[in-house]
């Protein structure tokens, strides 16, 4: 008689422990991070400071009204001329061969303002900030979330170098960290399928189906792995998008903020042996994971993790609707009339980066040579 593996649950790291450089933390880190089987590529980083879950809040509300705006303001906020690398973009990313138009991505510099350019001789390139009714607050939310999350990276990127060794640079994870100009902050927003309208069915009709990994769906986000040293990744934010109804007169209602649609949907990764496995992270935690930059500059000692956002849900999930009905319930006049809507899905990933003209493997190749060959991998040629 088959039985199913047991469940791999995630390295759990206390903010303060890192702050202490505490004598756990190798060893923590090592059994996160390295190549035995069960390793998830992924460890969380708990106790945060108090203002964490407000400062997430606040920014993630943010990302769905800049998402929300009209696409020709929305475009606006474009740049071509880095590849679409700051500021918005939305439909040029190309995943498993075809244009993402799934999601819609607002970068800039987590650290600065201006970043140097890839190489020599290029211009230098400045974050870009809305400037638009409904997102006011935006650069100031967007900087004051990454300064702690680049934080909790650099942390991290410390207590790797008590166990990776000798790296194709002359300098420490840390230290790429900490002194490079162009790491870059990817604020996402996760449109609702166009075919994913959800009906309101009571919650206690609803049975929770067990989470069966063998039926995933990357469409929202298929897998890849990141071209960073580490990523620093928020727990996502799912929003409601009610249905507008005949009967209703009055202003369009706001999102409502949900738990996840199913016990399927989210971020799945694929361990160092081969398993796919949710990688739920705690609304007040962090989540750290490895970049295709740390397996160059370790020759493969430390691999970059697999992962891929899951859209799966035929159906709203009991948490979920619990929710909803409980805004029905305060809000008759309103939400009481909502009968479907669709979902959203908002976060935030830190993507550190060395500079890009620190090495960053065996043959001499630097970051900017190599991000230039990852834009490659995944943008259209066609502009």
């Amino acid at each position: 008689m088959s039985t199913e593996p047991a469940p791999i649950q995630p390295v759990v790291i206390p903010y303060p422990a890192l702050l202490a450089n505490d004598s756990s933390l190798p060893s923590l880190v090592q059994r996160g991070f390295d190549s035995s089987p069960d390793a998830l590529g992924l460890v969380i980083v708990s106790d945060l400071p108090p203002e964490f879950p407000q400062l997430r809040k606040r920014l993630l509300l943010l990302s769905n009204a800049f998402a929300s705006l009209p696409e020709d303001v929305r475009e606006k906020y474009a740049h071509a001329q880095s590849n679409y690398a700051f500021g918005w973009s939305h439909g040029k990313e190309v995943m498993n061969g075809k244009p993402d138009t799934l999601k819609g991505s607002y970068y800039n510099n987590p650290k600065q303002d201006v970043t140097p350019g890839l190489h020599e001789g290029d211009d230098p390139v400045a974050n870009i900030w809305p400037n638009e009714k409904g997102v006011e607050g935006y650069e100031e939310a967007f900087k004051e979330l990454c300064q702690l999350m680049v934080r909790v990276g650099e942390l991290v990127g410390a207590a790797c170098d008590q166990f990776v060794g000798k790296t194709a640079s002359s300098k420490s994870v840390e230290q790429l960290v900490r002194e490079s100009r162009a790491s870059k902050a990817r604020l996402l927003h996760y449109f609702p399928r166009d075919d994913a309208a959800f009906s309101l069915p009571p919650s206690s009709s609803v049975v929770d189906e067990p989470l069966d990994t063998s039926a995933v769906d990357d469409s929202w986000c298929g897998t890849h792995i990141d071209h960073s040293l580490l990523t620093v990744l928020c727990p996502s934010l799912y929003l409601f998008h009610p249905a507008p109804t005949s009967t209703s007169s009055s202003a369009p209602l706001d999102p409502l903020v949900i738990p996840a649609p199913s016990r399927s949907t989210g971020l799945f990764i694929k361990t160092r042996g081969g398993r796919v496995v949710q990688a739920s992270i705690p609304e007040d935690c962090v989540a750290i994971q490895t970049g295709e930059t740390v397996e160059l500059l370790t020759s493969n000692r430390l691999s970059a993790t697999p992962h891929f956002v899951n859209a799966t849900a035929a159906t709203l999930g009991s948490r979920a609707l619990r929710a909803i009905e409980q805004k029905k319930a305060e809000d008759p006049e309103g939400w009481g009339r909502v009968e479907s809507g669709k979902v959203s899905r908002e976060t935030l990933a830190v993507f550190l980066q060395p500079n890009h003209d620190e090495v960053v493997s065996a043959d001499g190749e630097t970051f900017g040579d190599f991000t230039a060959r990852v834009f490659k991998r995944h943008y259209s040629e066609a502009k």
